[in-house]
């Protein structure tokens, strides 16, 4: 009922997962840019304000990180450690976003119009 709701309004079903796909895409990578932002500043933030923020990129990045910094250690060079994590992170999400949108376009599409 809710589809054919859409539809007479004019909306595709094909195109608003394919929007839901690209737009959590795109939040899913802010969250692990601004982690990446926040490791490079270590301690906790003073005002509340950030505290909040710095919670809640934590809250989101950390149960997409944790996992692969888990499996890959650190890069080791020299007297310093470099994270690939969000590197491995990314490139994750970036293939599984391209994945979501070839299923959508060959398999939904054509069923919903």
């Amino acid at each position: 009922m809710t589809a054919a709701l859409l539809q007479e309004f004019g909306f595709r079903i094909s195109e608003l997962l394919a929007g839901i796909v690209t737009y959590t895409y795109y939040i899913l990578f802010g969250f692990i840019i601004a982690s990446i932002l926040f490791s490079w500043f270590p301690g906790y933030p003073s005002s509340s304000f950030m505290q909040a923020v710095y919670d809640a990129v934590r809250a989101v990045a950390n149960p997409i990180l944790m996992p692969i910094r888990a499996r890959i250690p650190m890069l080791q060079l020299g007297g310093f450690g470099i994270d690939l994590s969000p590197i491995i992170a990314i490139f994750g999400l970036s293939i599984a976003r391209t994945l979501l949108l070839l299923l959508i376009a060959n398999f939904i599409r054509p069923v919903t119009g």
